[in-house]
């Protein structure tokens, strides 16, 4: 079984999650809380291979470390202890583009 996820349900629950996966998302860039994601631990991987198979045979894209995605969610609650999930996925996209925390 594959491990797939809304991403709500990553951010909502990131501090429960292995920091040793990754995050796969659509390679069309299109996300939403609602949308799929893949985990995977890339030690898991094969010496030949640079990304899952699952990953390749889904149009899936690296995005970042569960461990970055846990430092995403508690720099955001550490900046809003009630911060919703709107909030958190903007986090996470303002991250992804800026390689930098948000400022709320």
């Amino acid at each position: 079984m594959e491990n797939l996820m809304e991403f709500r349900d990553i951010l909502n629950n990131a501090s429960s999650l292995s920091w040793k996966d990754s995050l796969f998302l659509p390679n069309d860039k299109n996300w939403s809380l609602d949308t799929t994601c893949y985990l995977f631990d890339l030690d898991d991987l094969e010496d030949d291979e640079e990304i899952p198979q699952y990953a390749i045979e889904n149009n899936l894209m690296y995005v970042l470390s569960i461990s970055d995605i846990q430092d995403i969610v508690d720099n955001a609650k550490q900046q809003r202890p009630q911060c919703s999930e709107l909030e958190l996925f903007q986090a996470f996209l303002y991250y992804y583009k800026n390689d930098a925390f948000i400022s709320f």
